[in-house]
């Protein structure tokens, strides 16, 4: 056997590393650097696209509502004080994780068009994903370190990240050893092998099954031979569990001095494990605990991996010493490596931080490194001993070394792309991540590809991981499909709630700020809009989370309103007195800031070409001079039409008109003229009236009703009788609306028409009356004759020939002659 490559062993089996969620095996390509620089995916051209939510969701889109209601509720305006902010996040997460284990969303999850199998771990990667910021969570509260929205280049949310990172891989694959040892033991494979089994009663319970995990995967012969405490001591160390290394060192180590004994183990070494040990206490690893839900924020802790005691720091210098001889032997070295020995280099390397076994020339044939998992951890791991108070080497720390192997990592994630991490043929072809991205979401041209294996979590873990935050979930909203928007959208609510800045981690730090500022209502907005189809409520309560973010909600707002029409919903009704019953908006914004709203909502729906939506919302906003505004320019532009389209236009405006007036302006309802009358703007609900009667004539006029037409006329008053009122009519059209007085013309000549036609009935009635009536019918002739000489009067005196309207002079010229 080559290494601790699993061949090896009693049992005859292979116990692989399982999916954790996204991990699969690491090819030699993962552990070479490529040339050139990073081409991640920027945030500045980020645009998750709105998706298509199958029904099988509705169960967990209902669950996910549910928690973000509770969260809203909880505090609407985000955590006033760090400690907030941290306690609304984990009650987020914990309530998000309640609702997917609910029986009816299991039940749909097992009825998806996708297999059983796929889909459970698509939702595994997504409580990975939950569990992973919960990680760092529980890593702020134990450390005692507060999450920086806006950090500078190099700030403490690095080497936060780092910490929760690693105590999440270091979980999962505590699990990982419990459950594999656990189905050994079912299978009938003994726990102790060949090893004492007082020795093995005497180990904590977590040093037991990694001692047997080391037997499962290097073989029992090994571990139960010479040098079979390294791989035990690994597999701690894989653990991040210091307790069960200094555990396993109590029963099985011999220290000595001699590192060319495969059998001892150097004082150094025991002395930092129980040093990392006393360090780690009762917690669950090095870096903290599972869970830490305590309401009080703990002490501190004196040392972390962060701040390591100077005790620390000189065994980690000897063992660095320790690991250059071993590599030194190994690689000079002709013959086969025993097994051992690389466990033990692999070991010293951890133990040290003097280089990441990910990458390590002579770890490079080992298969130590399984997963991605075990890939990330290893750099991570590395990571973390660059820190500012950390350095290994001795003397001045460099205080971004860490941030330099993050952004480093990171680089590579990006370059690599999904291709190589998703298992899917049609991931193939995308050199990183920013061709994955423009080709999820249809910029690049083509056909939008199917949704990935993994749910686009195959890659969208390992940008988490190295801190890619951003370029992580817009991959994920837009490779993921329906599910996979909702699962990016929800991680970035975390995330925000947390404080922790939604970017792509780089040492140049460009638009780091930038990127939380846009991606995080991206994502929200986007997913409202996949939700305002079947349910505007919901896609207004996600809308919520953005309040925090100035006009853009409300901005919105007014887009949900304008494209789901939901306008009852959404904005209520107005009651007999005036009043607008309560709503979705109600229950976030205060009836002014509501009236507000579909205020703006209106104006957008004007320069949308939609003024029937205009006109319902300023009914509903109670902006009722600018509904009258709105009414009566539509209203004056119809008076006249001419073809089908604009008098079905003419007929539309004239019923909203006359029901609005029937609801709002008939006797015993005075809100509408109280308000009116309060704003200074009478003038425009008697222009209202007044286009109104207008129509009606004009109608009239249609109909060759030509008395009844001039009835109406006369009874506006708008046309002098004789000529002691033609200077109180001018001066009284000139107080008329412009909209009135733009189309005055076609009132003029439709009138002096009337008057023509009155003229020639009368005139050819008179024919055949008697004597004693000719008098009178003469009487009335003269009279219609009269008040046409004032019509052309009055059409001069208001500039009718001067004002564009010539030919209507002339038409009305032409009228009066033919009643001479």
């Amino acid at each position: 056997m080559a290494g601790g490559g699993g061949d090896g062993g009693g049992e005859g089996r292979d116990y692989k590393m399982g999916r954790l969620g996204f991990g699969d095996r690491v090819s030699c390509m993962l552990l070479l650097e490529h040339g050139g620089g990073s081409s991640g995916y920027g945030s500045s051209n980020i645009v998750p696209s709105p998706q298509l939510m199958p029904r099988t969701l509705d169960p967990l889109i209902s669950t996910h509502l549910g928690a973000v209601a509770a969260h809203l509720k909880n505090n609407p305006h985000g955590g006033s004080t760090n400690a907030d902010s941290l306690s609304l996040a984990m009650a987020l997460i914990a309530s998000l994780r309640e609702g997917m284990e609910s029986p009816l969303v299991w039940q749909q999850q097992q009825q998806q068009q996708q297999q059983p199998q796929q889909q459970d771990e698509i939702t595994t990667s997504y409580v990975n994903a939950l569990a992973f910021l919960e990680s760092i969570l529980h890593c702020s509260v134990g450390l005692g370190l507060e999450i920086e929205p806006s950090p500078p280049i190099g700030g403490g949310n690095v080497a936060l990240s780092v910490m929760g990172a690693c105590n999440f891989f270091s979980h999962q694959f505590r699990d990982h050893v419990v459950k594999n040892v656990r189905e050994a033991e079912f299978a009938g494979h003994t726990a102790a092998g060949g090893r004492d089994a007082s020795r093995m009663a005497a180990l904590t319970p977590m040093a037991r099954d990694v001692t047997s995990y080391a037997a499962i995967i290097a073989g029992s012969d090994l571990v139960d031979g010479a040098g079979g405490m390294w791989p035990m001591l690994f597999y701690c160390l894989r653990c991040g569990d210091a307790n069960a290394a200094k555990s396993v060192i109590a029963q099985f180590g011999n220290i000595g001095g001699n590192i060319d004994n495969i059998n001892l183990i150097d004082p150094a070494v025991s002395d930092l494990i129980f040093q990392l040990a006393d360090m780690q206490k009762h917690r669950d690893t090095i870096f903290g605990d599972a869970n830490n839900n305590s309401p009080s924020r703990p002490e501190p802790q004196q040392h972390s991996m962060l701040s390591p005691s100077q005790a620390m720091m000189q065994s980690r210098r000897v063992i660095s010493d320790l690991y250059e001889r071993v590599k030194t032997r190994m690689t000079s070295s002709s013959s086969e490596l025993e097994p051992t020995v690389v466990y033990q280099a692999a070991c010293l390397a951890k133990l040290s931080g003097a280089e990441s076994i990910s990458e390590a020339s002579c770890l490079a044939s080992s298969g130590l490194v399984r997963t991605v998992e075990d890939y990330l951890y290893a750099s991570l791991w590395y990571a973390l001993h660059l820190s500012n108070s950390a350095s290994s080497a001795g003397g001045e720390s460099d205080g971004n070394k860490m941030e330099a192997a993050i952004s480093r990592l990171g680089m590579l994630v990006n370059e690599w792309g999904p291709s190589y991490f998703e298992e899917d043929d049609g991931n193939e072809g995308f050199s990183d991540a920013t061709d994955a991205v423009a080709s999820r979401s249809g910029e690049s041209g083509g056909a939008r590809n199917e949704i990935p294996r993994s749910g686009g979590w195959a890659y969208a873990f390992p940008l988490l991981a190295s801190q890619q935050y951003a370029t992580a979930l817009a991959y994920l909203a837009e490779a993921g499909g329906g599910l996979g928007l909702l699962q990016a959208t929800h991680v970035a609510l975390i995330m925000d709630t947390m404080g922790l800045p939604i970017d792509d981690f780089s040492l140049d730090g460009r638009d780091k700020s930038r990127s939380t500022q846009t991606l995080f209502p991206m994502l929200v907005t986007s997913y409202s809009a996949s939700l305002q189809g079947s349910d505007a409520g919901a896609a207004l309560q996600y809308l919520m989370v953005l309040s925090r973010q100035g006009s853009l909600i409300k901005e919105q707002v007014q887009r949900l309103l304008l494209e789901t029409r939901q306008f009852e919903i959404m904005a209520g009704k107005i009651e007999a007195d005036g009043s607008r019953t309560n709503a979705a908006l109600d229950a976030h914004f205060s009836k002014t800031e509501v009236s507000s709203i579909l205020a703006d909502a209106a104006s957008n729906a004007m320069r949308a070409g939609k003024a029937a939506d205009a006109a319902e919302l300023l009914v509903l906003s109670g902006k009722f001079s600018s509904l009258f505004m709105l009414m009566n320019r539509e209203l004056a532009s119809y008076l006249v039409v001419s073809s089908q389209e604009d008098f079905d236009k003419r007929q539309f405006w004239f019923n909203a008109a006359s029901q609005f007036h029937q609801l709002h302006l008939s006797p015993g309802k005075t809100y509408v003229v109280d308000t009116l009358n309060a704003e200074g703007c009478m003038s425009l609900g008697n222009t209202f009236q007044l286009l109104m009667n207008l129509i009606v004539f004009f109608d009239r006029c249609r109909d060759h009703q030509w008395e009844g037409a001039w009835d109406l006329m006369d009874n506006l008053q708008l046309l002098p009788k004789n000529d002691s009122e033609m200077t109180v009519k001018v001066e009284a059209f000139q107080e008329l609306d412009s909209c009135i007085r733009q189309v005055f013309h076609h009132v003029i000549l439709a009138s002096m028409e009337a008057l023509c036609h009155i003229y020639k009935s009368l005139k050819q009635a008179g024919s055949s009356v008697s004597f004693d009536q000719r008098n009178a019918v003469e009487h009335n002739l003269l009279g219609l004759q009269t008040r046409a000489r004032l019509l052309v009067i009055f059409s001069r005196l208001i500039n009718l020939p001067n004002s564009g309207n010539a030919d209507t002079f002339v038409r009305l010229s032409q009228l009066e002659k033919n009643m001479m």
